[in-house]
């Protein structure tokens, strides 16, 4: 198994990339369906670092297609976006008519349950059809930060061909091993990654900082992939959980695997990662606020005070808010409520998932 590493002055310079592991035809079969899942989680432009640049995802298509494979490209947003307002905004929205390869909302598509036998904390889960009828999967992410998961790149990418609210059973059951439940049965032949315009920061994955990084990852284990790029980040995949349970539950390396191409150290650059996600998932556990409840609260109550214990919940920057009630629907515990034209976040019933800050399209919920 083997991950290529490029420096990339654009798009098109995949193809170098994927030839350096052997060419497109290692991945594909004539006659084969194959399904290219790009990240196109919001109405961003690639420019933003958080969705995937559409003429990489063509040149990947056209390379498939070369190969004789019957190529389609599938994604589905975050939850509440629409893919018909999101794919437009975020450079998709002529897709087909510009590069001849069919744009599938997997939010609009048929729904299958699936069973994941030996699943950790998901066991059942609903996946958009053409996902479970394609032959091949190509997986291309960007390289970007994650609030909740630290890094989002190969594993966490294939979130997307859950549909709809759907999405939010893994945030409620464990966001990383439900990640990796999902990867078990939802697997990656390619995966290449778009680090030609980043993200970093604790408001990744949507309204994180951009970086210009210039960088393209490939390779054909995503655990792999996933370890190499995390290392480009100036991070340690051992540290990441959902990349560590990947590792962990045989789904690849984290080390002894070869890089080729321009190799880690040369592009490598410490992205801001986001502060203090341990606590963040001991968060979603709800242990430390209902130790909250039971003690600071009732005493901040009776000396008549507003609640000073903030660690781990979501903080709204006001000014930054135009009471578009994307939030409200994102909550996957209805937690979310407007007060006037701002949201009102109800402690006792918070999970601190971030779901909230996650959808925010003017990055006005963050961290506490």
């Amino acid at each position: 198994m083997t991950v290529a590493v490029i420096r990339a002055e654009g798009p098109r310079e995949a193809r170098r990339a994927i030839e350096l592991l052997g060419g497109m035809g290692r991945f594909v079969s004539p006659g084969e369906k194959v399904l290219v899942k790009p990240n196109i989680c919001a109405a961003k432009t690639s420019e933003s670092g958080a969705v995937t640049d559409p003429e990489l995802v063509a040149e990947v298509c056209c390379m498939a297609a070369e190969e004789g494979g019957e190529v389609v490209v599938g994604e589905s947003p975050i939850h509440p976006f629409r893919s018909s307002r999101v794919f437009p905004r975020a450079g998709y929205g002529d897709f087909q008519e510009r590069y001849g390869f069919p744009l599938l909302d997997l939010d609009a598509a048929e729904k299958v349950e699936i069973r994941i036998p030996g699943g950790m904390v998901v066991r059942e889960e609903v996946v958009a059809r053409p996902v479970l009828e394609c032959d091949a999967l190509i997986n291309v992410p960007v390289m970007k930060t994650h609030l909740q998961t630290v890094v989002s790149l190969g594993l966490k990418n294939l979130k997307g061909v859950v549909p709809t609210r759907d999405k939010l059973i893994i945030h409620l059951r464990g966001l990383d091993q439900g990640i990796v439940d999902l990867n078990t049965v939802i697997r990656s032949r390619l995966v290449v990654v778009d680090g030609l315009v980043g993200m970093e920061g604790a408001l990744g994955p949507t309204n994180g900082r951009p970086v210009r990084l210039g960088v393209i990852v490939a390779g054909d284990n995503v655990v792999e992939v996933d370890a190499t790029c995390a290392r480009i980040m100036g991070a340690d995949p051992r540290e990441i959980p959902h990349i560590r349970l990947a590792a962990e539950r045989g789904l690849g390396r984290l080390e002894g695997y070869e890089v080729l191409g321009d190799g880690v150290e040369a592009v490598r650059r410490e992205f801001e990662l986001p502060a203090r996600p341990d606590l963040n998932r001991f968060m979603i556990s709800g242990i430390l606020l209902r130790i909250y409840d039971l003690i600071r609260r009732p005493l901040d109550r009776l000396l008549g005070r507003s609640p000073t214990f903030r660690f781990g919940e979501v903080r709204l920057e006001a000014e930054r808010c135009d009471g578009c009630r994307i939030c409200v629907r994102a909550c996957p515990v209805e937690a979310v409520s407007m007060e006037g034209n701002l949201p009102r976040i109800d402690a006792r019933s918070c999970i601190a998932c971030f779901c909230c800050a996650e959808a925010c399209p003017r990055g006005a919920l963050s961290r506490a």
